[in-house]
């Protein structure tokens, strides 16, 4: 059902959550807060915790590009890594709740572009 600008105006936004999307231990996921050197700096020691397996960097939305400087930012520091760049959608779903009695809760999902990129020391641990 699509509904009219003005239906809309009653609306507010409560929550936004992923939808299946797993966190791994490994991984640093770039958003809205820090810089992209702080995170590279992050990305760093988390690679020297987990040697074996590297780590991995991702991001969605208007992060991505922030995403790819970060780990850019890695390579330059680190010489010789293997990088495993994977594009995709990730599916958010979206709560509105009504402003007027009446009106019923709305529930948004759609997709927005993201990025995961693993970066490791061997072409081996890089494999998914």
């Amino acid at each position: 059902m699509v509904r009219s600008s003005f239906e809309m105006e009653h609306y507010k936004k409560k929550q936004s959550r992923y939808i299946d999307e797993e966190c791994l231990p490994n991984e640093i996921r770039v958003g809205s807060a820090g810089k992209a050197h702080d995170l590279a700096t992050r990305a760093m020691h988390t690679m020297r915790e987990g040697a074996d397996m590297g780590v991995v960097i991702s991001a969605s939305g208007s992060h991505v590009t922030k995403a790819v400087a970060v780990a850019e930012l890695l390579k330059r520091r680190l010489q010789g890594l293997h990088q495993d760049t994977h594009i995709k959608y990730v599916r958010v779903e979206d709560v509105w709740e009504p402003d007027l009695e009446g009106l019923d809760t709305l529930k948004v999902t759609r997709r927005i572009p993201a990025i995961s990129i693993r970066l490791t020391k061997s072409r081996d641990a890089g494999e998914r």
